[in-house]
């Protein structure tokens, strides 16, 4: 494959992801869910034939990381490799979310290549380890190129140094639900949410919202990242309490990577 027809490819894989995420969106504005009342998450799967998973599904997330295994050898690991990404923020009426363009392969599963679609917060954050729960955290999605779904979890905890992500979106976010703020002229790095520890725990869960989609491999990294707490008070301007309640592990095992 020579690099236009990989371009290309690209493009076509991100078109198609957005387009998904935009119908998705749609569908969910459109049925107005929420994260709290008659509308709330314990109501989700009622709400339309499409979120029957929200209330059957039996490999939902998030859910609380105890009991993991270590890894076996041959399990594939993970590889990053991202790179500074234009600005193009979206106030999506549930999250702060930035939408990535297109281009080369941002990571890597053994052999499985994906590429980054968008990244998102939560507030409190959804995966809770051993029972706990941080101040925030990040959801970093990822789609292969045969629509395979892959998430990046992140989680944050107080400190004293911003994160240079999370401040290159708060200069910037929409106050506007729906609204989008594009800045080619200004770029973030996504390895910058990132923990220096890259250790992580993986399990196969669902997205977190609806059509809670199963399905999707989690990799939760261990180590948290810092915020400040003017940081946070200001993603709590927008956004705080958009957290789905632990689901049932059902099984499930949860793995963990050095």
């Amino acid at each position: 494959m020579n690099k236009n027809t990989r371009l290309s490819s690209g493009a076509l894989l991100f078109a198609a992801c957005v387009s998904l995420t935009a119908s998705a969106s749609a569908d969910t504005a459109n049925h107005g869910w929420t994260y709290t009342g008659e509308h709330g998450p314990a109501h989700w799967g009622a709400m339309s034939e499409a979120f029957h998973a929200c209330e059957s599904g039996r490999a939902e997330s998030p859910i609380n990381i105890e009991g993991a295994k270590k890894a076996p050898a041959d399990m594939p690991r993970l590889k990053i490799n991202y790179a500074p990404l234009p600005i193009d923020i979206v106030n999506t009426g549930h999250a702060v979310q930035f939408n990535a363009t297109p281009g080369t392969d941002s990571i890597s599963l053994g052999d499985q290549a994906y590429q980054l679609v968008q990244f998102h917060f939560h507030s409190p954050g959804e995966e809770r380890f051993a029972g706990k729960e941080n101040v925030m955290d990040a959801h970093l999605v990822h789609s292969s190129a045969g629509g395979k779904l892959l998430v990046l979890a992140v989680q944050f905890k107080l400190g004293d140094h911003p994160n240079p992500v999370i401040q290159a979106m708060l200069d910037r976010v929409p106050a506007e639900k729906g609204a989008e703020m594009k800045v080619s002229a200004v770029t973030v790095n996504p390895l910058d949410l990132l923990p220096k520890n890259t250790g992580y725990y993986t399990y196969s869960g669902s997205l977190t919202t609806p059509p809670c989609t199963e399905g999707v491999t989690w990799i939760e990294f261990k180590e948290p990242v810092s915020i400040t707490k003017q940081q946070l008070d200001a993603m709590h301007h927008f956004y705080r309490g958009n957290q789905r309640p632990v689901q049932a592990l059902n099984g499930r095992e949860i793995f963990e990577v050095d």
